[in-house]
């Protein structure tokens, strides 16, 4: 995994309009200047925000990059793709 290279790629989504455009055309090509592995391509690929925020990425780097590529209106949509802290203790053994 390489946090800073995805931390990068979605600030660079989320503040350059040439970048998405070139990922709205061609993601892969978009992204291949990241040295980014196969599963985190992926995520990043599919706006995949859950997954992304369990390799632990920022949460509200996240929520930019989720509201630039979706727009204002998706925040109800983004916060339910959110693992929740409850979701995390489903299951947790009590120490």
């Amino acid at each position: 995994m390489s946090v800073t290279a995805v931390m990068t790629c979605l600030y660079d989504l989320s503040t350059s309009r040439k970048l998405r455009s070139a990922f709205a055309e061609d993601p892969q090509s978009a992204l291949a200047r990241y040295k980014l592995d196969d599963d985190e391509r992926q995520s990043i690929i599919n706006c995949d925000v859950g997954a992304l925020f369990e390799q632990g990425h920022n949460p509200m780097l996240l929520m930019g990059y989720y509201m630039i590529l979706n727009g204002p209106q998706s925040m109800p949509e983004y916060i339910g793709k959110m693992p929740t802290l409850s979701s995390r203790l489903e299951g947790a053994q009590p120490v």
